[in-house]
């Protein structure tokens, strides 16, 4: 019976979760939507909250607390940079506002696209920071395990669990 299970290499895992900072501030969570859906040790979540799910059992509830080593790091300061706002502007919508807290793709030099966010907006620059916006937090998960199956033979194939009926 699949719901007896233990989430392992390749399985899909449902899971409701609670996340709050350092500080016990809550940042995101699933209640009252459907659970997280992901397929284990692929990549969907951090290396490090998958190591403490692995081997757990679809019924399961465990709390988990991650520091920035293990989750998205420490800040690194030279991925805040100073825009001049013009140049910003002229790579954004018309209609478009820019807001503080906003999160923006930015091409790099290497050709390669990353997130960034406003962190502030001066009269003619701006400041963005393509650090991850969890970078240097404490993370506290509560987790309650909803379903461990095996994944179908389109999910192995694809390497991700299928969004349509992730819970069969």
């Amino acid at each position: 019976m699949d719901d007896q299970l233990d989430i392992d290499e390749d399985r899909v895992v449902g899971l409701h979760y609670r996340l709050m900072n350092g500080f016990g501030e809550l940042i995101d969570g699933s209640q009252g939507d459907l659970p997280l859906v992901y397929m284990h040790n692929t990549n969907a979540l951090l290396p490090s909250l998958e190591r403490e799910l692995t081997g757990h059992r679809a019924g399961d509830a465990l709390e988990v607390t991650i520091y920035p080593e293990d989750g998205y790091g420490y800040p690194d300061e030279s991925l805040v940079q100073q825009w001049p706002i013009e140049a910003v502007r002229e790579r954004l919508p018309k209609d478009m506002p820019l807001i503080i807290g906003q999160r923006l793709k930015a091409q790099g030099s290497d050709d390669d696209s990353k997130l960034v966010t406003v962190t502030a907006i001066n009269e003619d620059t701006v400041e963005m920071d393509a650090n991850h916006p969890l970078a240097g937090q404490v993370l506290h998960f509560e987790i309650s395990v909803v379903l461990v199956r095996e994944p179908s033979d389109k999910e192995r194939e694809q390497g991700f669990a299928s969004a349509a009926n992730p819970l069969v």
